[in-house]
């Protein structure tokens, strides 16, 4: 368990419930024990005494793993992983120190990770990324290191093409698509709102499906079972931990979870203080200038476009998903009707919302005006709430969304009318993410490069500064843009690989692309709900 994680460490938190609740399953035994009395002994172990003949039993100590943390309804957000004991600095060290040759030890490495780190330690993200691979290959015995982008861009492929054919299949329908690679807010929307779980996409996140392919490339290079393969993912949020967690990430032929476990940025940092092993040794300044192209020296020999992992992608530090989705919008258009569009025709216009954690992108049709498709950012769960309010159906199924402002409605008439430019008219409107194809929803505020297990500032600067920083970090690592039009043809090869890697290895793509979801039902012992599991 993590000793650094405190509810002083969140941004956005909202308070727990007092009541964790947990079904109990009683053990079977031959003989009734009748009436029994719980007593604590000495030593503070807990004690079944018997009221008929006075026999004395020991009582096992509950214990609260991480199914049973997305199966309870008492809290949310990071809070949660207080609970969570699988995933911490000790059990990887222990899994290391434990290991004697049995296991291969591989790892992936998350871009706001490495930009916070990179903050932390004054450096440039090339080189810390440099220092990190010294650290788990040379120091701690890592055999492949990667990065996650390769998954996140093929996360960003599913997701476009799936918010595409939603809307050509459904039509006029008003409901947007929820991005759903934050397991904060799919945990919230599980726990309290389910009507919005049909509108949540079920693309996986990049760090599973990073996993998958990490796990399945390595099995088959080295020829052993994915069982023999533990996967650590170094991310910026707790909830990750949970996301692993996940049933569906856990294929029921192995039994062996695409990530072992998670490690935030945060408790990296925790495990150099208390571990035998350095990021910044005595010769790091050495290592941190080796030419060596430690991208490809470090990846398994399947694995495609080997420095493509590590590169990032236009748009939020949250992966960028609501712009991608517009530019492969975009793009489809201009591949699939040449005659019609071309690449000049096209600009995505930003829509301010009443916070800089809510903005709307929409892609305009220059030419005719026209809009062509919606996306939008919302970040933090003040937005969120506001946002699954507006799409919770009214009483009789009608739709909240149909509902406009008169007054605002007039204003922005009055507005378009001074100012003739498709462009300005669109901007003139206020952001509202419920009615746009697409919301990219993220538990943080700011989004993925705030999360909850990246780097604290030190007390000498202010937050917004410090976050600042880490975000021009980011900014910095080097980009390649899945979404441009000059890597069209790229795109078309990593979908191909794809389909190509799930007919060898024999996975469904449904396994390595799809996640589901499931209304978390909510207890029914009234003792719970005066105890505070609610929200």
């Amino acid at each position: 368990m993590s000793a650094i994680l405190s509810a002083d460490d969140l941004n956005d938190f909202i308070s727990p419930g007092v009541a964790c609740v947990k079904p109990v399953e009683s053990a079977k035994n031959d003989q009734e024990a009748g009436e029994v009395e719980i007593q604590i002994d000495e030593n503070g172990n807990p004690l079944e005494i018997s009221k008929i003949d006075g026999k004395v039993a020991a009582l096992s100590p509950a214990q609260i793993s991480l199914a049973d943390c997305l199966a309870c309804s008492g809290c949310i957000t990071s809070a949660e992983e207080v609970l969570v004991a699988q995933h911490s600095h000790e059990q990887l060290l222990k899994a290391i120190q434990e290991n004697d040759n049995k296991k291969v030890f591989v790892a992936s490495i998350s871009h706001q990770s490495r930009a916070s780190l990179a903050r932390a330690y004054k450096l440039p993200v090339g080189e810390m990324d440099r220092l990190l691979v010294n650290l788990l290959a040379n120091q701690m015995g890592f055999q492949y290191i990667v990065g996650t982008a390769l998954g996140r861009k093929l996360s960003l492929l599913q997701e476009a093409q799936g918010v595409m054919s939603r809307r050509s299949a459904d039509g006029s329908s008003k409901a947007p698509v929820l991005s759903s690679i934050c397991p904060g807010w799919v945990l919230y929307a599980e726990k309290t709102h389910p009507y919005v779980l049909p509108m949540l996409s079920t693309t996986k996140s990049p760090q599973q499906i990073t996993g998958c392919l990490l796990k399945t490339l390595v099995a088959k290079e080295l020829g052993i079972s994915r069982s023999d393969i533990y996967h650590l993912s170094i991310m910026p949020c707790f909830d990750k931990k949970l996301e692993s967690a996940r049933p569906e990430n856990t294929p029921v032929e192995t039994a062996a979870p695409d990530v072992d476990c998670v490690l935030t940025a945060k408790e990296l940092v925790n495990l150099l203080e208390n571990s035998k092993y350095e990021l910044m040794p005595t010769n790091a300044a050495k290592i941190a200038s080796q030419n060596a192209n430690i991208y490809n020296l470090m990846a398994p020999s399947l694995w495609p476009h080997k420095e493509l992992s590590w590169a990032n992608d236009s748009g939020s530090s949250s992966g960028g998903y609501a712009y991608n989705y517009l530019m492969l919008t975009r793009n489809h258009m201009v591949c699939t009707r040449p005659e019609t569009y071309s690449e000049a025709d096209f600009e995505v216009v930003t829509i301010e919302g009443k916070n800089s954690d809510l903005y709307e992108l929409r892609l305009m049709h220059k030419p005719s005006g026209q809009k062509i498709a919606s996306a939008a950012v919302v970040n933090g769960f003040k937005n969120i709430q506001n946002l699954v309010r507006k799409l919770k159906p009214a009483p009789g199924g009608a739709s909240k969304q149909g509902k406009v402002n008169p007054l605002a409605a007039r204003r922005r008439a009055r507005m378009g009318a001074n100012n003739g430019s498709p462009a300005s008219e669109a901007a003139s409107d206020t952001a509202d993410a419920s009615k746009c194809d697409y919301v990219e929803v993220m538990a943080c505020p700011d989004g993925c490069i705030n999360g909850g297990g990246q780097i604290t500032r030190p007390q000498d600067i202010a937050e917004k500064e410090w976050l600042s920083q880490v975000k021009d970090i980011y900014r910095d690592i080097g980009t390649v843009d899945i979404s441009s039009m000059d890597n069209a043809e790229m795109a078309k090869k990593l979908e191909q690989w794809a389909e190509s890697f799930c007919e060898e290895s024999q996975i469904p793509t449904e396994r390595l692309f799809a996640t589901h979801f499931n209304e978390v039902e909510k207890p029914t012992d009234p003792n719970a709900v005066l105890l505070g599991a609610k929200w």
